[in-house]
């Protein structure tokens, strides 16, 4: 058999029963030495050799001499192939006799170990001196032939054996106890052909069934059938349910009540899910069987629509940037650089239409010609930039007025033209003598110059409701008066008439 990797639920709990049972038997043998340690067999013979050796030269040093001793210690140690030396030691610890390695000189409370062994040698019932003998090390004792050894072995092949037998029965019990087994083979096979992600859920939440769109959904997370959905850790830690309700499908389980199209963002890993989820219950008898659940991968549908919306907005910011580019380019034409007022070409497009309008319905549309009085004397005087100043301050009070009520035009040099729309003969006399009081009184505020300049302006005002007279010959007339306010003396207002002009206000300032 192939053990899947990383592996799954049946292998790690053959794994743990296995350990356990070798851990058991490990336990067993410690306390009853059940498996025979070689080591520990090796050791006690070494002992008993050394024993015996030590009662025979108890023996042979009784009824013989000192060479026959050595000699007895010469032919034990030709005759054991592991002995590498031996040494005979009086009570005092003085040399005997000594045979092949000497063994090193100890003390007397020194306790034997598996390479050095010490017998005491007694005489006639007496402590006469000590057999020492050293020993070859044993292989058993270290690595890696202690690997080797049935001690380190049993434990190892036991494990193995036991993990391999538990996962050859504990899958073919557990796919037996396998809630999925219970569904038919054809319809797995049926669910598998859909796009859209399906589980089955029994009457507790458990899953009996889930389809291959699912298993691509979550990618490599594991899904455990039998298993409740939210006690999957990848799913509870990264689902994002709408105003923090629960999982939709435990509330159609508990309510018997489907639920459609439900969102549900899914965090897996660094991916962000956008999904629709709709729950089905099964019921029989006003009881839930069970819940058919499909989630709807929506992540490539919400992207394209975050796509669009991106692409909607930077196609209205330029837009709105073409159109604010589109108003500076149309008050850059239509505007005079200067002052701000409309220039005579654009003032004659807007202002025709709308003196027509107004004559069509019978109202009334006035024009004010208007000129600063002695223009050039400031120029002379104190240089074009101030002018330019006398005339931006002028247009200023101009632009002001008008804006409510009309248009404001630089006609040309220190020539400005107003139209107002609905204004009759008295009106436009009101609004005129405003402006001529307006200028002289504040107009010299806005520029920077000591003494304050004294600015004046005259002005010629016409009116008509006829459709018939041009906006031409209307700004004519006007300009006409303003002729007559200036040889009237200047800074004043004149009312334009067929046959005779009437002066409107006088101010012997000029």
């Amino acid at each position: 058999m192939r053990f899947p990797w990383p592996p799954d639920t049946i292998s790690r709990i053959a794994v743990g029963i296995a350990a356990l049972v070798v851990l058991c038997l490990m336990g067993l043998d410690y306390a009853f030495g059940l498996v025979p340690n070689p080591v520990r067999v090796e050791i006690d013979r070494r002992q008993a050799v050394s024993q015996l050796l030590a009662d025979q030269i108890a023996l042979v040093a009784t009824r013989l001499g000192p060479p026959d001793v050595h000699q007895f210690l010469y032919s034990a140690r030709r005759n054991e192939s592991k002995l590498l030396g031996m040494a005979l030691r009086s009570a005092a610890g003085d040399a005997v006799s000594i045979t092949g390695v000497t063994p090193p000189r100890v003390g007397a409370n020194f306790r034997s170990t598996s390479t050095h062994v010490r017998v005491p040698v007694m005489l006639q019932g007496q402590p006469w001196g000590a057999l020492e003998l050293n020993w070859q090390p044993i292989a058993a004792e270290a690595f890696p032939d202690m690997l080797l050894t049935p001690q380190s072995l049993w434990p190892m092949l036991t494990f193995l054996l036991l993990t391999v037998l538990l996962r050859l029965y504990l899958g073919k019990v557990l796919h037996q106890l396998d809630p999925s087994a219970a569904v038919p083979e054809r319809v797995s096979r049926a669910y598998n052909t859909l796009s859209e992600s399906v589980i089955m859920l029994d009457g507790q939440g458990r899953i009996v069934l889930l389809n291959e769109a699912f298993r691509v959904l979550v990618g490599q997370r594991s899904v455990l059938v039998g298993r409740r959905l939210e006690e999957h850790d990848w799913l509870r830690e990264g689902a994002e349910l709408q105003d923090g309700s629960g999982y939709p499908w435990t509330l159609a389980l508990q309510t018997n009540t489907a639920c459609t199209r439900m969102p549900m963002k899914l965090r897996l890993g660094g991916d962000l899910h956008v999904t629709l989820v709709t729950c089905s219950p099964i019921t029989e008898r006003n009881k839930a069987l069970g819940c058919l659940v499909v989630i709807s991968d929506q992540t490539y549908i919400e992207r394209s629509n975050e796509s669009l919306r991106l692409t909607t907005s930077q196609l209205q910011s330029a837009n709105d940037e073409i159109q604010q580019k589109n108003a500076e380019l149309t008050r850059l034409a239509t505007r005079d650089p200067m002052t701000d007022c409309l220039n005579r070409r654009a003032f004659f497009e807007i202002a025709g239409a709308r003196k027509d309008q107004c004559n069509l319905v019978g109202q009334p549309v006035a024009a004010i010609m208007c000129d600063i009085d002695h223009f050039k004397s400031f120029n002379d005087r104190y240089g074009h930039a101030i002018g330019d100043e006398v005339i931006k301050a002028v247009a200023g009070l101009y632009n002001t007025a008008a804006e409510p009520v009309g248009l404001a035009c630089r006609y040309g040099g220190e020539e400005f033209c107003l139209l107002l729309p609905g204004f009759d003969e008295a009106k436009a006399g009101v609004f005129a003598e405003m402006l001529r009081k307006r200028v002289q009184d504040t107009a010299g505020d806005g520029i920077d110059y000591e003494p304050r300049l004294s600015i004046t302006s005259s002005f010629g005002v016409a009116v008509t409701r006829s459709p018939r007279l041009a906006l031409e010959q209307l700004v004519d007339q006007a300009d006409q008066a303003l002729y007559q306010s200036k040889r009237a003396g200047r800074n004043r207002c004149t009312l334009f008439e067929q046959r005779q002009p009437e002066t409107i206000g006088t101010d012997s300032t000029a």
